[in-house]
């Protein structure tokens, strides 16, 4: 049985997401509307955070505070991903396209960097911290591939919420999705998590924790066919690259990473 929890810190903890989710300041008006917290309750609440520094208010609205921050920031592996991964991100201006960088949480992505080398006016970037259900990314399948098939019938129902009308609907076709991705070692997708946008999607597995790297391109200008020809062999590489930085660091130990989509046949080693 689970333990029963604290009526006012699961609250609290939910008007955190709140904010996290919203990325701008957000009008008191729209939080308890969003939320359905009564006033009084949601002002008491509201500036408890803000005693605490987890949430400040300004003219626009309230929005994460910096003890949030350092707290988020101590989530050790999180962390140590992108200390890995930023490096190598920043030598990628050459793909001339978005790169994101994310972990598995459950069933979500949730994104824990990005770049973006775009130098047209149409492209598409999602921001740090930001999460979607793994099942409508190429970045989420690639890391959901990974898993066993038991552990995805866990994660999701039967039916599949959608995102737009490309999503995958079922768990069944997921899982016949996921299968294909295995054979291959990558994963794409068109317009299955947001509308005009396809991705291409590698993934490494740390003992429990699964990550990933997706190149993101609006289809105007590349199509999800073409996707694995452009980008797979550059996305591989660094992949192959943050593996090594990975298994060399103090605090991972040698071997304990397994990689998908960096030994694909016809990739330069």
């Amino acid at each position: 049985m689970a333990s029963k929890t604290n009526h006012s810190v699961d609250r609290a903890l939910s008007l955190l997401r709140l904010l996290a989710r919203e990325h701008r300041p957000v009008r008191f008006a729209d939080i308890q509307a969003q939320s359905g917290i009564p006033k009084g309750t949601l002002h008491s609440l509201l500036a408890s955070l803000e005693a605490a520094e987890f949430a400040r208010r300004s003219v626009q609205g309230y929005e994460i505070g910096l003890a949030a921050f350092e707290v988020g920031t101590a989530v050790r592996v999180p962390a140590s991903l992108r200390a890995a991964v930023a490096p190598l991100l920043d030598e990628q201006s050459s793909l001339g396209e978005a790169c994101h960088f994310g972990m598995l949480d459950g069933g979500d992505v949730v994104y824990l960097d990005r770049r973006d080398y775009s130098r047209d006016a149409l492209h598409y970037t999602l921001p740090v911290g930001s999460r979607k259900p793994a099942y409508s990314t190429a970045l989420g399948k690639a890391m959901l591939a990974l898993q066993p098939d038991a552990e995805i019938e866990a994660l999701y129902p039967g039916r599949l919420p959608v995102l737009t009308p490309r999503t995958l609907a079922s768990r069944a076709e997921l899982l016949a999705v996921l299968a294909g991705i295995r054979e291959h070692g990558y994963a794409t997708e068109s317009e299955e998590s947001t509308p005009g946008v396809c991705c291409i999607g590698v993934a490494g597995q740390l003992r429990d924790v699964s990550y990933g790297l997706s190149i993101t391109v609006p289809v105007v200008r590349i199509q999800e066919p073409e996707l694995a020809a452009k980008f797979l062999p550059v996305l591989a590489a660094v992949l192959r690259r943050l593996t090594a930085a990975l298994t060399t660091a103090e605090w991972f130990e040698p071997g304990a990473l397994t990689v998908r989509g960096a030994d694909l046949p016809g990739l330069t080693r």
